[in-house]
């Protein structure tokens, strides 16, 4: 997906069915809408979010419906970063805007209605000391909690990735310590030893039924290069073990960020919001693709 009118990123895909071996979905993506005498600016905040048909899995519809735009004072003029999440009819859908991460619920086929206040707002006395919640990624656990991951601002414009629990999806507990900060200096792991950002999280089962969470992360080492990261832990909870390599990007100039997990039956998508190319020209934000295993076969795209 490549737009130089509204720099569509930051994708999140819903199974419609929750059966892996079937592949519609819809898609929310954030994106920039300019007035008419504006130049589009790909630096500008993300101003909507809008919602694609994906009926192969991985080809966008061109038919688009725009289901959030700010509207509240707390979130400043921008609305991005949507994680989709289904509860039974519901959907759940989870965006970063100015004053925090807010929530809009759409259930069966109305209309989003959001939250008047942010679900994660700042918190000064937290480990955050006061700094912007962004770029959620939220799961509902085996157990019918939840479970968000989020990206946190730091000192000399770093990030670090913060995690919360909630029993109802609404009211949010912070943990005491981030869930992932960069590696140390002295770390073999310098891929992600200047900032770690954009979290996007998955669940799936091990080979002894052991559940497994994941966490995809934007990673950037001391020289500035950026990958795509993952770190993993057993069970709901405890400390996240990092992959001893990046599992995206190394073989470009890109700046890949902000991962998206769609696991299927025989492969599994990996979407980023990445540079749209290595040209000055191409210099804005869009959405690439990686598949695991790279044997995989894909369904036939659609029309």
């Amino acid at each position: 997906m490549r737009d130089d009118d509204h720099f569509d990123r930051d994708v999140s895909l819903l199974d419609l069915d929750g059966d892996p071996t079937t592949f519609e979905a819809e898609g929310y993506v954030s994106r920039t809408v300019f007035a008419d005498e504006q130049e589009p600016d790909p630096t500008a905040l993300p101003n909507q979010i809008v919602r694609f048909d994906v009926l192969d899995g991985r080809s966008f519809d061109r038919q688009v419906q725009v289901v959030l735009e700010p509207q509240l004072d707390w979130e400043g003029g921008t609305v991005g970063a949507p994680s989709a999440l289904r509860i039974g009819g519901d959907v759940h859908l989870y965006y970063e805007a100015a004053g925090g991460i807010g929530l809009a619920i759409r259930s069966d086929v109305a209309q989003f209605e959001r939250r008047s206040e942010p679900v994660l707002a700042p918190d000064e006395d937290s480990w955050e000391q006061g700094a912007t919640p962004a770029s959620p990624s939220v799961l509902r656990l085996p157990d019918g909690s939840y479970r968000m991951f989020y990206e946190v601002p730091a000192a000399q414009g770093t990030t670090r990735i913060g995690e919360a629990r909630s029993d109802d999806g609404i009211t949010w507990t912070r943990t005491s310590t981030p869930a992932l900060e960069p590696s140390p200096s002295d770390s073999d792991t310098q891929f992600d030893g200047a900032d770690v950002s954009g979290p996007g999280a998955v669940l799936s089962r091990s080979l002894e039924d052991r559940e497994i969470l994941w966490l995809y992360y934007g990673a950037t080492d001391p020289q500035g290069k950026r990958t795509i990261a993952v770190a993993a832990r057993y069970g709901s909870d405890g400390p996240l073990q990092r992959a001893v390599s990046p599992v995206f990007g190394t073989s470009g100039e890109f700046d890949p960020g902000e991962p998206m997990l769609m696991r299927y039956d025989d492969f599994t998508l990996l979407f980023v919001t990445q540079r749209a190319g290595s040209t000055t020209a191409l210099d804005y934000p869009a959405v690439a693709i990686g598949v695991a295993p790279a044997t995989a076969t894909l369904p036939t795209p659609v029309d």
